[in-house]
């Protein structure tokens, strides 16, 4: 079948298989019949040698390790931040720059009132974030603002308390890091990020494959701990696989045990595991109200139905327990699908067959009533129904008699 495959490639080089079955006796050998006369016959034209294999599997480990080890934790990452804020809103450009020379552009817009000195703090926290997400140990971050690299690196005295929380942040992120080196340089040569944090800024759909656009909804030094949230899913799993604190109900605290399997801790984060694909990031209510959102109507939303627009979410990697009833509110409740969306010919109940094969096979004879007198004293009702054709017949009666149903019939 191989040979099948990649003809061209077979008719081009020299074939080494390695095997440790015999196959080149049995093809070579001369009291072969049947099928292995033919599978001979179409090898013959092909350039194969057939070797024994060796033992492989430590120098596969070693190729392997070779291959995938990284060496970022050794070498220099270069964060170039800056932060933008203008009447239509904020925001922050991020440009990370790998040991390796390689690039990740982010572009992050700051989805509440911020001033250009909290612009770029928000710059300088989501820049180490970033660089601490892609595996870095070792970072040197510029800015272009010297009042910011200045009170970072302890040089300038902060009197602000809200900038002064913002300073405790950053050393809390920085010591997550080996080493972080603060430094300022010119405005001209970040000339990249300040257009990055501007269109961040300014523009609420930006389209460009090449940048990783973001929203972040509150600020980063008013981030409260997800599990002290009382309407939160997570709550009793955070503070059962963080804290080890079980419910004093024996029979909730073993359901609790029992679910807290299917979930993972990394970092801080919880995670769900999933069947036969990755990890699904678990989201508090008001995170899964906005990914909803930015999946169905967002820049790349489409105004998917329900259905659709729930496994939208879980390929994306995020989890909640409500996915399928909120994306449903969600569909329903939107102005745009109501108006624009397909007119639906489905039928609002199930077809059923017809039972009855032909006129007056199947019929049926009901009395209804007594209801409020009506002119000649009339409060029943007499109906016939013939269920193929649905023919109905019916005659107001005063009083139900023998005569009367006859007469009727």
């Amino acid at each position: 079948m191989t040979a099948r495959k990649l003809r061209p490639y077979f008719l081009s080089h020299h074939v080494v298989v390695l095997t440790n079955s015999p196959i080149g006796m049995i093809l070579t050998h001369a009291d072969i019949s049947g099928r292995l006369v033919k599978w001979t016959t179409e090898l013959s034209e092909y350039d194969i040698q057939y070797e024994p294999r060796a033992a492989i599997k430590a120098q596969a480990l070693a190729d392997f390790l070779a291959e995938t080890k990284h060496m970022e934790e050794q070498g220099l990452w270069k964060v170039y931040v800056d932060g933008s804020s203008n009447n239509e809103g904020c925001g922050v450009g991020v440009l990370l720059i790998s040991p390796h020379g390689d690039e990740i552009r982010l572009a992050v817009r700051l989805d509440f009132r911020a001033s250009n000195n909290e612009a770029e703090y928000e710059a300088v926290l989501i820049g180490l974030r970033a660089a601490k997400q892609a595996g870095a140990a070792r970072v040197h971050l510029y800015s272009d603002s010297q009042l910011v690299a200045q009170r970072v690196n302890g040089t300038y005295e902060v009197k602000n308390e809200k900038l002064k929380e913002y300073i405790r942040t950053i050393e809390e992120v920085r010591g997550l890091f080996d080493e972080v080196m603060f430094e300022q340089f010119p405005r001209e040569s970040n000339e990249k990020v300040d257009s990055l944090a501007k269109m961040a800024s300014s523009l609420h759909n930006w389209k460009n494959k090449e940048v990783v656009v973001q929203v972040e909804l509150t600020p980063s030094t008013k981030l409260t701990p997800l599990a002290q949230d009382e309407s939160d899913w997570r709550k009793e799993l955070l503070e059962y696989m963080e804290k080890g604190e079980l419910p004093k109900d024996p029979k909730k605290a073993y359901r609790l045990m029992q679910k807290s399997l299917l979930f993972v801790m990394m970092e801080g984060v919880l995670y769900k595991r999933s069947f036969s694909g990755p990890l699904l990031k678990c989201l508090s209510p008001k995170e899964a109200h906005y990914v909803l959102k930015e999946i169905h109507e967002g820049c790349c939303g489409n105004h998917l139905g329900s259905y659709s627009l729930a496994r939208k979410v879980l390929l994306a990697g995020y989890f909640w327990p409500t996915i399928l009833k909120e994306a449903l509110s969600l569909v329903v409740s939107c102005d745009i699908c109501q108006r624009h969306s397909r007119l639906q010919h489905q039928p609002a109940a199930l077809m059923k067959g017809i039972v009855a094969a032909c006129p007056f096979d199947q019929w049926e004879i009901d009395i209804l009533g007594p209801f409020p007198p009506a002119p000649a004293q009339k409060k029943f009702l007499l109906v016939a129904i013939d269920y193929f054709s649905k023919w109905v017949e019916a005659e107001a009666l005063a009083r139900i008699t023998e005569g009367e149903v006859l007469k009727f019939l």
